[in-house]
């Protein structure tokens, strides 16, 4: 029997999916706009990409999403980037369309699952993996097992310091799409940024680090309570590498006590794909 799982990534502008073969590879790969969701955009791409792979005779549908993701496979809770997003019950629909199993998985929690399963992590330590984008999602792993809180909610780490007034929060103020405004004002990008700061341009070198101090802040912070094996930095200015790391190793030591930091940190390693291969990995839970 053919041993294909058919694997969805929904993002806020996105949705990345692909067929996971028995090897564990990635054999049929594509891209489709959300359009804000307009006419019920999501459901309708699922739904149309999964009706495209019946050739590859899928075991199962593996959905990596944005949001809050109940025990139902329903989204709980989904920020405003998305329209109509909460409260969609996206295994309910595609098991009903389609008549097998669908596993849903908040897209940090796919993140840090895939590097687990697909990646080079030990899945006996414990470790936290924070993903930097459009917002800024956390995901624990621990003794075996996502810890997600009595209420689906907890790792929600982008509204740390949420205030009502302005409707700020941690990553409002210091995800990369902000940083990227940020920098939009010089008319570079944050790539372009980080090429300025690695030739020594000092605006650029205190602009990165200014950010990456509020980010180990938070890092920080999560250690302290937390104390996991790892610390894993997903999203794309993972890609940054050590230039990056350093600083956040350098700032992450200058806000606890000598000596408390002792996480190994780390960068997530299967970039786009990592989200995928967590969606299906449920299956072999």
């Amino acid at each position: 029997m053919d041993n294909n799982y058919l694997a969805f990534d929904i993002g806020g502008t996105s949705i990345k999916y692909g067929v996971i073969d028995k090897n564990l590879q990635v054999v049929d790969y594509g891209t489709a706009p959300t359009n804000n969701n307009e006419n019920n955009t999501i459901v309708k791409t699922l739904i149309d990409v999964t009706k495209q792979k019946k050739e590859f005779n899928l075991r199962g549908i593996g959905i990596s999403t944005a949001g809050r993701v109940g025990k139902q496979g329903e989204i709980l809770y989904a920020g405003p980037t998305v329209k109509d997003y909460q409260g969609m019950q996206l295994k309910k629909i595609l098991e009903e369309a389609f008549e097998i199993p669908v596993k849903v998985i908040n897209d940090v929690d796919a993140a840090l699952m895939g590097e687990i399963f697909k990646g080079n992590l030990d899945y006996q330590k414990s470790i936290y993996c924070i993903a930097l984008g459009t917002g800024i999602g956390g995901a624990f792993y621990y003794d075996g097992k996502l810890l997600n809180g009595a209420h689906g909610l907890a790792n929600s780490v982008g509204y740390l310091n949420f205030q009502q007034i302005g409707n700020s929060s941690f990553e409002s103020k210091f995800s990369t799409l902000a940083f990227q405004h940020q920098v939009a004002q010089y008319g570079v990008t944050v790539p372009e940024a980080f090429s300025a700061a690695r030739a020594g341009e000092e605006f650029y070198v205190s602009l990165i680090n200014q950010w990456c101090e509020a980010l180990a802040k938070e890092i920080a912070n999560i250690c302290l309570l937390l104390d996991p094996d790892i610390f894993l930095i997903g999203g794309a200015v993972s890609r940054q590498g050590a230039f990056f790391t350093d600083k956040i190793k350098y700032y992450v030591n200058e806000k606890m006590p000598d000596g408390m930091f002792q996480t190994e940190l780390k960068i997530a390693t299967l970039q786009d794909l990592s989200q995928l291969f967590g969606a299906v990995s449920l299956f072999y839970a």
